[in-house]
């Protein structure tokens, strides 16, 4: 089960009056900046009480980034694991349990009228009866899926905005 979540372009807070590669380069810049500034994560995603990268550093391969939800979400903390880290092109970041793996992939693309986020998501089931249970609710999944990673992405955008207004 795979799922594209599309793209979430930045609405405001990148100036167009420079000349257009700096410019550029510093809106992906400061997305970039939004992954690699997990700490301020809780402040962008409410979900979120707690997050810390294990151990601290530039994202990197291999690397954890480990949340804790607020009671009030019904959220579950997490360990996510850092696959890939190509700053500031592409973050993949992975999920691990014994029944699932969660994989999101985060491309951003540098575009005439801003910066985007590309995010695909996938879920893969472990097992027959986990892949069967994955079919069966399928129609459910896959929109929350696809919400999840919208409002993920619009988050971190508000966020690499917050950064690049305050440098």
């Amino acid at each position: 089960m795979s799922e594209t979540a599309g793209a979430a372009r930045t609405r405001h807070g990148f100036s167009s009056d420079h000349d257009p590669d700096p410019l550029h380069l510093r809106r992906a810049e400061a997305v970039w900046r939004a992954f690699e500034r997990v700490d301020l994560w809780p402040t962008v995603l409410p979900a979120l009480l707690t997050a810390r990268l294990e151990p601290p550093g530039p994202l990197a391969p291999g690397q954890a980034i480990v949340t804790r939800a607020t009671p009030e979400s019904k959220a579950s903390d997490l360990s996510t694991r850092v696959v890939v880290a190509d700053a500031p092109r592409r973050l993949v970041l992975t999920i691990e349990d014994p029944a699932y793996r969660a994989t999101t992939d985060y491309r951003i693309t540098k575009e005439a009228t801003g910066t985007d986020i590309i995010v695909t998501s996938s879920l893969e089931a472990f097992g027959f009866m986990q892949t069967l249970r994955f079919l069966l609710w399928q129609q459910r999944l896959m929109p929350m899926l696809r919400q999840t990673a919208r409002e993920r992405a619009q988050w971190l955008l508000d966020l690499a905005e917050r950064i690049a207004e305050a440098a």
